[in-house]
């Protein structure tokens, strides 16, 4: 019988975020990793931004399992509503599992059974007649690994979000043993991280920030603010080893921080802070004071925080104070950390502005990717995880390596690779993969037109007009009412309420003038149409126009 393995995507090709990568073997599915992405500001009221779970849903008896790499929004956020239609089991480290569960809770998901199976970061594991070997990568969030699937004619190697660090500590230390002896057996294709690979060199140990920390809190003499990306484990390990050694007070100021540190604290014997080196009082000289929280939610808890500082119940920032901006900005968040940025200097604080580059981020960068394709030699490449650039820039590194270009797959969201017993076969095979937004009425049900009507809402404001007639004897009974909000004050606006009333009316009773049943829907149009037109030219704006017309 011919092995058949397709591979593809259903999120986080050509982006940062929603990660969901599935492995086809002769129509049985194993998924690793399931995402979620967090919107840009463009998108308003959308909280996340799912994967294209449709497709797993539909084929829910195919799926044997889901292997999630690490505890990451990004990488494990969508479980909870896949696991609410799908009870395929879910593999991942003790960590990883802790992080779901609070995933869970966070997105009011918490009822839903997820069919956890633990495992070691070595583990070999079994499900049904394939074998999956987890293995130990390093990364922000602990107990990371990646894994390969064994197929007939090799392995299928996921490294999920990785550098490589072998001198690192646990739970951070990758395995170069257990790596060391998957390239003892042929490996068909490697899947690896691209969101780093513009970055020259091994990441580490250019990702640690510690001695910084010290250096910074041994000079500094007031308090010390500082942010932090959610679910960044390894800086706020430091942060915690930085304050201990500077014999400061750690505070938590966000509810994710405390709720973060409660879930690291009841999984390990040795807890990461005694509870003599926490502080309660935002006011302590001593204190440093962690602003840590998901995604942009950190740069609007600082502009709070700096904003509040006229407040008499404020912090009371002062020239003594610091702020160690630890979150340096992601493509989507430049605008708002210039903005933040700003307003923080203003509070004539210090300001210490960790970039980029002093604090690299745990994806792999060029050499990482070079030295695990070196030890794995897989016989086909496909760079994932990142923006289209940074694949195409992953790719060039095997290019360098000597692979040939068409073994490697450079592909977008949906794009199938297909494999029969072992060869690549060249298709234009692709799945639905679109994308699902989540606001907080309910899955799936915010498209382009109510992104719009928001946006619209956001920056021109709305129009409600109101209007009756006799369907008797098609004569205006009541109105027409005008009320706006966002768009011009009123006690400003006669002339052209008194234009628009105008337009209202005689557009209605134009209308019910014809014999025949009257369209709402198109008199509402027409209605929308005739003001829409003078708005903008009068105003420069273009509101959400609602007109409501009644008849009696």
């Amino acid at each position: 019988m011919k092995e058949i393995v397709k591979i593809f995507a259903l999120g986080g090709l050509d982006e940062n975020g929603k990660n969901l990568y599935v492995v086809d073997i002769n129509e049985d599915l194993y998924i690793f990793d399931a995402g979620i992405r967090y919107p840009e500001e463009s998108l308003l009221g959308i909280d996340i931004i799912l994967p294209g779970i449709n497709y797993l849903f539909e084929n829910r008896h195919r799926i044997k399992a889901f292997f999630i790499s690490h505890g990451h929004d990004e990488n494990m956020g969508a479980i909870p509503f896949l696991c609410e239609e799908i009870q395929a089991p879910v593999f991942a480290t003790k960590l990883t599992i802790a992080l779901i569960k609070d995933a869970a809770k966070r997105y009011k998901k918490e009822e839903v059974n997820i069919p956890f199976v633990e495992i070691k970061r070595d583990e070999t594991i079994h499900v049904d007649d394939k074998t999956i070997y987890a293995f130990a990568v390093t990364h922000g969030s602990s107990e990371a690994v990646g894994y390969a699937l064994e197929t007939k004619h090799g392995l299928i190697v996921y490294s999920g979000d990785y550098i490589l660090d072998f001198s690192a500590d646990e739970p951070y230390r990758s395995d170069f043993n257990r790596i060391s002896y998957l390239s003892t057996k042929p490996t068909l294709c490697l899947l690896t991280d691209s969101y780093n690979s513009t970055y020259k060199g091994m990441v580490s140990p250019n990702h640690k920030i510690y001695h910084r920390l010290c250096q910074i809190m041994e000079d500094v003499k007031g308090r010390i603010f500082i942010s932090l990306y959610g679910q960044n484990l390894f800086g706020l390990q430091e942060i915690i080893a930085a304050t201990i050694k500077s014999k400061r007070k750690l505070l938590l100021y966000t509810d994710y921080s405390k709720n973060i540190l409660d879930t690291l604290q009841g999984l390990y014997e040795n807890p990461f802070i005694d509870e003599k080196n926490i502080s309660t009082n935002p006011l302590e000289v001593n204190s440093v004071i962690l602003v840590m929280d998901l995604g942009s939610k950190v740069f609007e808890t600082l502009t709070k925080i700096a904003e509040s500082n006229e407040n008499e119940d404020s912090l009371k920032i002062t020239e003594e104070d610091a702020f160690i901006l630890a979150s340096p900005p992601h493509t989507g968040t430049e605008l708002m950390y210039a903005k933040i940025l700003d307003k923080l200097y203003r509070t004539n604080a210090q300001i210490f502005n960790i970039s980029s580059k002093e604090m690299v981020s745990m994806h792999a960068g060029s050499q990482d990717l070079k030295m695990l394709l070196s030890i794995l030699k897989p016989k086909y490449y496909m760079p994932i995880r990142g923006y289209y650039i940074k694949m195409i820039e992953n790719a060039k590194l095997a290019v360098d390596l000597g692979y040939n270009h068409n073994n490697i797959l450079v592909y977008d969201n949906g794009m199938v690779a297909n494999f029969e017993d072992g060869v690549l076969i060249r298709s234009h095979e692709s799945v639905e993969c679109k994308e699902i937004m989540v606001d907080g009425i309910g899955i799936g049900d915010v498209g382009s037109v109510v992104i719009n009507d928001r946006r619209k809402l956001s920056s021109d404001g709305v129009m409600i007009l109101g209007i009756s007639f006799s369907m008797s004897t098609r004569k205006i009974v009541a109105g027409p009412d005008i009320q706006m909000r966002g768009l011009i004050f009123l006690k400003d606006a006669n002339e052209i309420v008194d234009k628009i009333s105008g337009i209202f009316e005689k557009t209605v009773f134009d209308y019910v003038q014809k014999p025949g049943l009257v369209d709402f829907n198109e008199l509402r149009n027409i209605c929308k149409e005739n003001i829409s037109r003078v708005v903008r030219s009068d105003l420069g704006k273009d509101p959400m126009i609602l007109p409501v017309i009644i008849s009696v």
